[in-house]
């Protein structure tokens, strides 16, 4: 069996070689695709339901480059990832809600003629009004808020259940999350990546060689 010894060795060592291509390959695919969303603007854009969706290209890290490019730069994040044992996947945005013109008018009007007017700005919003004895208009009202969305691996305790989590943290105090639902597609992962693919192979070199 000796003489099929280089042949053994000869196959391990090509499998070893296209698993090294498929990670360069697939690294690289990475580093283009992370190139062009780092470039990217929101798009705006009428979706099949009538309504205005968002679009951006996505990033793709593996653990040490999410910790490095995302989680480190943000005070937030930061903070936010130390509740989950793994992070999967993890979404900012930022948002405004504003109307033009809200207008009250009374039922009955005030029985004397006056007029006030004026704006007001804070922290989460900023509006103009201007109120008389018909009635209140509410002008320029904005509101606005920025998100984290993570989803991620969690436990209660060191040795509690594992779960999949999904936490939307609003900085608007104002404004609440009413209603989540969370899914993922689980992607099978290659054929050379599997463990038990490599110790069959191992165990195969191992009894021919010992032959």
């Amino acid at each position: 069996m000796k003489k099929y010894i280089p042949y053994i060795v000869i196959a391990i060592l090509a499998v070893m070689l296209l698993v090294s291509f498929q990670e360069c390959s697939h690294r690289g695919e990475m580093t283009d695709t992370n190139l062009k969303a780092i470039v990217d603007t929101v798009q705006h854009y009428k979706n099949r339901l009538g309504t205005q969706s968002s679009g951006i290209r996505t990033l793709q890290f593996d653990k040490a480059q999410l910790q490095k490019e995302l989680i480190e730069k943000d005070s937030d994040l930061a903070a936010l990832t130390k509740e989950f044992i793994k992070v999967r996947s993890i979404v900012k945005f930022q948002a405004v809600t504003q109307f033009d013109t809200i207008g009250i008018v009374y039922k009955d009007s005030v029985p004397c003629v006056f007029e006030r007017s004026g704006k007001t700005f804070d922290k989460w919003y900023s509006f103009g009004y201007k109120a008389d004895q018909a009635g209140v208009k509410i002008d320029s009202f904005k509101t606005w808020t920025s998100a984290n969305i993570i989803t991620g691996t969690k436990r209660k305790w060191f040795l509690g259940e594992q779960a999949i989590k999904t936490d939307i943290t609003l900085s608007n105090p104002n404004m609440a999350v009413t209603n989540i639902t969370a899914a993922e597609v689980i992607i099978p992962s290659p054929w050379y990546r599997k463990w038990y693919v490599w110790l069959a192979a191992g165990a195969i070199g191992g009894f021919v060689i010992s032959k």
